[in-house]
């Protein structure tokens, strides 16, 4: 039975026919683009219920968490460090964007020449469609390029305690002792929030749930140079994603378990692609939002298969194809 989650999201405060439409585009989305790729391991059963209820259960979890005296921030970029908000007894999400949402009234507020990627962040808040981004006590930007530096000027007239960090664009003794000064008033900012003061004790336990999460996700990109390629970058991508909004223990857990399928997969020779199967490059801009399909889509309805992206959360390549003469 499909749980009702429209007083919750009443409570949010968000815009439920503007949500409605944009969940039916997004449940019919994924079922053309996911839900119909052959040959798909076992565990990806997990991220599809977790993208089934991301915008419900997980939700819900977020809300209760708030209940109980627990602190949720959101932030738009990976530089922002979960460890610094676990260590303060916080839970960090990633933001909704992504797609194209309230355009007309996102140009009203920022250049019509501003970037997809930024415009779209807008797109969710104005329209009042992202439920993380309701649920959030704190909201934090990175100052990655000039773009958005000038765009959150404009955002903190919107939310209600947006925080601004600042990033360095070089890398040398002079910006390393600046975002470690960043990271440092970060860290007084979620303190005042929270009311909890970071250790070193409760940062170190908070670095080794990262880790684990960094590592298995890791562990996941290596499978997927072995021929045949044991999962589609489509699926490996969605992992990519929950990334950013799923509890870190449970994700860790699935995607070591998934991982585990998949060395078995590539030890009986069994893949979601042909052996030999074509692996041009793929160049990927995607950030947390409501699909990571990028170019992928495209190329694996074509036969070819995606094993690695360069990309905003800064997976890499690994291995080359030199047929095409790309990073595969």
């Amino acid at each position: 039975m499909t749980t009702d989650y429209t007083s919750m999201w009443q409570e949010l405060g968000l815009d439920l026919a503007g949500h409605d439409a944009l969940l039916n585009v997004l449940g019919t989305a994924y079922t053309d683009i996911y839900l119909s790729q052959k040959n798909r391991p076992e565990g990806m059963g997990y991220f599809d219920f977790v993208m089934s209820e991301v915008h419900g259960l997980r939700i819900k979890e977020l809300m209760d968490e708030k209940a109980a005296g627990r602190k949720i921030i959101g932030s738009y970029c990976v530089f922002v460090p979960e460890e610094i908000v676990l260590a303060a007894n916080a839970t960090l999400v990633g933001l909704c964007s992504g797609a194209d949402f309230a355009m007309e009234k996102v140009e009203q507020l920022l250049p019509r020449n501003t970037c997809a990627l930024i415009k779209s962040s807008f797109g969710f808040k104005i329209g009042r469609v992202c439920p993380y981004l309701e649920s959030a006590d704190m909201i934090v930007g990175e100052n990655t390029c000039d773009g958005k530096k000038k765009a959150y000027e404009t955002l903190g007239h919107l939310v209600d305690n947006l925080y601004v960090m600042d990033l360095p664009q070089t890398k040398t003794d002079q910006t390393r002792d600046l975002l470690k000064a960043e990271y440092m008033k970060f860290k007084a900012a979620v303190e005042e929030l929270t009311g909890v003061t970071v250790t070193a004790e409760s940062l170190k336990a908070a670095i080794d749930v990262v880790n684990a999460k960094r590592a298995a996700i890791h562990r996941l990109s290596a499978l997927r140079k072995a021929d045949p390629a044991p999962i589609s970058g489509l699926d490996a991508l969605l992992a990519n994603q929950v990334f950013f909004y799923d509890n870190p223990a449970r994700f860790t857990e699935s995607v070591n378990k998934i991982c585990d399928e998949l060395e078995t997969r590539i030890q009986e020779k069994t893949g979601a692609f042909a052996a030999n199967a074509a692996r041009p490059g793929s160049w990927c801009r995607d950030v947390p939002g409501p699909f990571p399909t990028g170019n992928c889509m495209i190329v694996e309805t074509a036969g070819a298969v995606i094993v690695g992206e360069e990309s905003c959360v800064g997976n890499g390549a690994p291995e080359p194809d030199r047929r095409y003469g790309h990073r595969g």
